[in-house]
């Protein structure tokens, strides 16, 4: 068992470095620069401007130091500056909105486990009748929506029409 363990465990090195490697290149083989946000909209970003913010936040460098260096800030959990306006620092930004991603997720799990554990209670009991497979077709529906549609449904739902939610925030300015 222990040889299994090892041998999962050595072969979880390549696969992060692969991960992290193709995230890596997603993010820099995107059309445009970060820097395009800070410059673009700014009059008075010249070339020179252009070039020493490269410089600064190592763009002018070869991809794959940049990759060296971003995996070394990674692990590190440096995440460096954010590219919007305000420049903060990324791990701040993600600290500040870790409660919120949290709750969402609990209650997002206790949904789930509400409506999913009777649905499969009551399918096991009473399997082939016209209710189980209703609630069948019902949760193929539900796996095949695609979940930006249905959060869309529901914030009309919910937020428009019973006014019983904010549409987007966490409160309502009424």
């Amino acid at each position: 068992m222990m040889t299994f363990i090892g041998k999962r465990f050595a072969l979880m090195i390549p696969m992060l470095l692969g991960i992290t490697m193709i995230s890596f290149l997603v993010m820099n083989l995107a059309p445009g620069e970060p820097i395009d946000v800070l410059t673009n909209l700014n009059p008075k970003a010249t070339a020179e401007v252009r070039e020493r913010l490269r410089s600064h936040y190592g763009l002018n460098q070869p991809l794959p130091v940049r990759y060296v260096n971003w995996l070394k800030r990674v692990v590190r959990l440096d995440l460096g500056y954010s590219f919007a306006q305000d420049n903060r620092l990324v791990w701040n930004k993600i600290r500040e909105r870790i409660p919120i991603t949290l709750t969402i997720n609990a209650l997002s799990l206790l949904l789930i486990i509400i409506v999913a554990i009777p649905i499969g209670i009551y399918s096991a009991v009473h399997q082939n009748s016209l209710i189980d497979r209703s609630l069948t077709i019902f949760v193929f529906i539900g796996f095949a929506t695609p979940t930006f549609w249905l959060a869309l449904l529901l914030m009309i739902l919910f937020g428009v029409h019973l006014g019983w939610l904010p549409i987007s925030g966490l409160e309502s300015s009424q």
